[in-house]
């Protein structure tokens, strides 16, 4: 717990920073962009791709997540050497997340061309292997994360960004500790032994005032020196509704990193943050809560 602690105290200030201020926005690209390929690595790792002699499927899936979040953000100019949206806020949803099917068939088709050659190499099995951990980390990694990106863009992005980072992370806290007072009924053996229904009881009760304060702190101005005057205009009633709904995909989110690394065998996604694990580990919940808000806050707004 302390050196969870010393973690967040030392990376949430700048993560703020980065986050919030525009005038180092190409830093948040950075950071999003930065997030999805960790977390990708992370997997890769877990899953002993890199040691089945299969480097070229990670490293073509790198170059694919860089080309494809510049695509994501830029649109089709970034071919042109246009990076002009990647400096500015644009207030509109960005059309080049529909090219990210194309994408995705464009990284299949990539992938099994490389893969054609040297089959000596390694196995059939661990090239397929391979190849399909590599879409995954594209599609849910990937193209998770960054939407992200694309709720940053939006009028009252950062409000959004806020929210959803509260309802996955405190969610999470609130699940730990009541499940880890009160847990006896298990949830599931074999994704995560350690979750309970209690637990998931508190995350609720633990994240749905903490959604209703924070609903208090916008609407009455309070945070508008932090996150600008676009206001989202939600009810009380649409807060503790999406809270719930915020919850529950956090707690998806972190209940299908659990069932990869127990199919893995391995207990955090790296070591690279004392007392969380990896940045997988951390934005596991978050992965998921991404997409799905996007999509919901665009129907609301």
């Amino acid at each position: 717990m302390k050196n969870r602690l010393i973690s967040v105290a030392l990376t949430l200030p700048l993560f703020s920073i980065i986050i919030f201020y525009d005038k180092v926005i190409y830093l948040f690209h950075m950071l999003i962009l930065s997030i999805s390929i960790f977390s990708a690595s992370e997997i890769f790792y877990m899953a002993k791709v890199h040691r089945q002699k299969n480097l070229r499927t990670v490293i073509t899936t790198m170059i694919a997540m860089v080309l494809g979040y510049a695509i994501t953000m830029c649109g089709v100019s970034i071919l042109k050497g246009d990076f002009s949206n990647l400096y500015k806020i644009v207030e509109t949803k960005n059309p080049s997340m529909d090219l990210s099917l194309v994408m995705v068939f464009a990284l299949i088709a990539v992938l099994f061309i490389i893969n054609m050659f040297k089959v000596n190499v390694s196995t059939f099995e661990e090239k397929g292997r391979a190849i399909l951990t590599a879409v995954f980390c594209f599609i849910y990694v990937g193209l998770g994360v960054w939407h992200i990106s694309l709720m940053r863009f939006m009028p009252s992005g950062k409000y959004y960004i806020v929210f959803i980072l509260l309802c996955s992370w405190l969610s999470d806290t609130g699940g730990y500790v009541v499940g880890r007072k009160l847990g006896k009924h298990k949830l599931s053996n074999s994704a995560s032994p350690n979750k309970s229904y209690e637990g998931l009881v508190g995350m609720f009760l633990f994240t749905i005032p903490i959604g209703i304060l924070y609903y208090f702190l916008y609407s009455k101005g309070y945070l508008t020196f932090i996150l600008g005057k676009n206001i989202p205009n939600f009810s009380i009633q649409q807060i503790i509704l999406l809270t719930s709904i915020f919850t529950l995909t956090g707690f998806l989110g972190d209940m299908g990193e659990s069932l990869i690394k127990r199919m893995y065998d391995t207990k955090d996604s790296s070591k690279l943050f004392p007392g969380h694990g990896g940045v997988f580990d951390i934005f596991d919940s978050v992965i998921l809560t991404a997409p799905i808000s996007y999509y919901i806050f665009l129907l609301l707004q």
